[in-house]
């Protein structure tokens, strides 16, 4: 009877490893790290979570997102290698050092009352003193769309 349950333990956490997929993946520029974004089931549903490292074996998560609501949609890194962001729902930028994980900061596109969800961001760029996401602006209260940009100076 052990036999048969060591097997069927062996069989449900392969499944759940099985279930955990990178979506998302860059190369620094120099070619000397990675980051990128495992997902995976959890109580929630799928999450994600970001990574960086020098592979995708050795890397560390640097932050969990919170289930179904918040999911990463693009990776850019700063031209030395130094920084690097995560892009979640299409209106924040996540920035993080690339050698220590730490989070430098965020960009969030807001509407005027608050809300984000109007913003979809077209991309992501560095700078040597910050990033910037280009976005367009559709909201909700007339039709028709305007290009917008929103940055942060580190």
């Amino acid at each position: 009877m052990a036999a048969v349950v060591a097997g069927a333990t062996g069989f449900g956490a392969g499944w759940l490893l099985a279930a955990r997929r990178i979506v998302l993946a860059a190369k620094s520029p120099g070619g000397d790290a990675v980051a990128f974004v495992l997902e995976g089931r959890c109580a929630a549903g799928l999450c994600q979570t970001l990574r960086i490292g020098p592979t995708a074996s050795s890397a560390s998560v640097v932050e969990g997102l919170s289930g179904p609501d918040e999911q990463a949609t693009e990776i850019a890194w700063a031209p030395d290698g130094g920084r690097v962001g995560f892009l979640v729902n299409g209106y924040q930028l996540r920035v993080f050092d690339a050698h220590t994980g730490k989070n430098l900061g965020a960009i969030t596109i807001v509407t005027p009352d608050g809300s984000p969800s109007t913003r979809i961001a077209r991309g992501v760029t560095f700078s040597s003193n910050g990033a910037a996401i280009t976005f367009d602006d559709c909201p909700r209260d007339h039709s028709g769309c305007k290009p917008g940009f929103a940055a942060i100076r580190q």
